[in-house]
């Protein structure tokens, strides 16, 4: 029976603990009895107030070896299930772990769900400095490649997802840490593209574990820009953007963190990029098309116009900042060509948080370099302003839309001495000529 109080539970989980250390020594226990035993252990060691006896160094060790083969499967997640909540819940057990070698070359050819459980154990074990040496490096490179190989040549069920979610976790911790004198992990940028090119195109658990370690990789050539198809990769990677900044969920909560992993890593890839297909293709998903300026920038439904939504979103400080980046990249770093792409009712934020100088006379229509049939504030064609659909046309949603972009912009400006009046669209609340929407 097992007691709840801290007294009996401590005396409860040395009991099961005594009972497995006798079982090894002795093989007195049938498979069921000592599985009854490592399931109640399990439950104990999820609370340390309960349990503590089982966070010490030689409780771990007696249990590893009920977590490697000749042990049955059942017995061996269970086994790993104590230990992976026990170096969860106990800081300095990770330090004192020293089965690490023992698990990196049992399980390397482990099915999902013994991967999931290990590579957390080893996920769990890379918060501790040092605990990973040069030699188990060259084992966990191993490991690691073929667990990814194994989904990418078509393991990608349900059932195998969060076990690949875990390696690439513990891929990523690696490669932030123990990156300076490790062995290489370029061959896994191969099996990881392959793997996110077979994955829904939306952003989950998964997809942005394997873009978080592509981001810390090499944008190598040979896979990034293959002759026959140099744009593939970054197609799956711009349907995954888009998806994720659609109107109906762009407001999603964390949406913002979400993002700038694969908004860096699309940096990177145009940044890497020599082939002029590929630069190309990038601006085109980038900046507004020519067919978007009969409007204001930023008011068609293409990915482009979402991105600039975005950066006139007061919460989404992180992404806006590399969404700048990367049409900065794409103009070349020219004022008047990155103003021409996006407005410069967009532009001016980074322009100026930049301190890049900006034209005097661009509120004057007169942009050196600029084409004379192009708003350079708003980067709509000089024709189509008359045609512009009126504010009495406007959805509420589209004159809520407008007057937090325009609201932002002219607080900006204001900020960096540009203009110096007062932001009318704070004056047009205040007067009670603006209304919040109700939900």
């Amino acid at each position: 029976m097992i007691h709840n109080s801290g007294t009996g539970a401590k005396s409860s989980a040395s009991s099961l603990l005594d009972r497995l250390g006798h079982a090894s020594r002795t093989s007195s226990l049938s498979h069921d009895e000592l599985l009854a035993i490592l399931v109640n252990l399990k439950l104990e060691g999820r609370d340390p107030n309960r349990a503590t006896v089982i966070f010490s160094k030689e409780s771990l060790e007696l249990l590893v070896g009920y977590g490697v083969t000749p042990n049955p499967l059942d017995i061996r997640l269970e086994t790993l299930r104590i230990i992976a909540n026990a170096l969860l819940l106990s800081p300095d057990l990770r330090k004192q772990f020293r089965a690490l070698p023992v698990l990196v070359r049992e399980y390397k050819g482990a099915s999902a769900d013994e991967e999931f459980v290990v590579s957390r154990i080893m996920f769990l074990l890379t918060i501790e400095p040092g605990t990973y040496t040069s030699d188990v490096l060259y084992d966990l490179l191993e490991y690691i490649f073929l667990h990814v190989m194994r989904h990418a040549e078509g393991d990608l069920s349900a059932c195998s997802l969060p076990a690949l979610t875990e390696t690439c976790k513990l891929l990523f911790n690696i490669l932030c840490k123990y990156s300076n004198g490790s062995p290489s992990y370029d061959d896994l940028i191969g099996p990881l593209s392959s793997t996110i090119k077979r994955l829904p195109r939306i952003l989950n658990s998964v997809s942005c574990s394997i873009i978080s370690c592509l981001l810390k990789l090499p944008c190598n050539a040979d896979i990034y820009f293959r002759d026959e198809a140099p744009t593939e990769l970054s197609e799956v990677f711009f349907e995954l953007l888009s998806n994720a900044v659609q109107p109906q969920v762009v407001d999603a909560d964390g949406l913002d963190d979400t993002i700038v992993p694969l908004l860096l890593l699309l940096r990177n890839i145009f940044t890497a990029a020599r082939n002029e297909q590929v630069r190309e293709y990038f601006k085109a998903k980038i900046f507004p098309s020519e067919d978007e300026r009969s409007r204001p920038l930023g008011q068609s439904s293409s990915l482009a116009s979402h991105l600039l939504q975005i950066i006139s979103k007061p919460t989404f400080m992180k992404s806006r900042e590399v969404i700048y980046q990367i049409m900065w990249d794409g103009s070349d770093h020219d004022v008047s060509k990155f103003i021409y792409h996006i407005g410069y009712g967009y532009a001016v934020g980074y322009l100026v948080g930049h301190d890049i100088p900006v034209p005097e006379d661009v509120l004057s229509e007169n942009v050196p370099n600029f084409p004379d049939n192009i708003n350079p504030v708003t980067g709509q064609r000089l024709e189509n302003e008359s045609r512009s659909p009126s504010l009495a046309n406007m959805t509420d949603e589209e004159k809520e839309r407008e007057a937090e972009r325009l609201f932002v912009l002219f607080e900006r400006m204001r900020e960096n001495g540009i203009i110096d009046v007062e932001n009318p669209v704070r004056t047009a609340v205040q007067s009670g000529r603006f209304q919040e929407l109700s939900d």
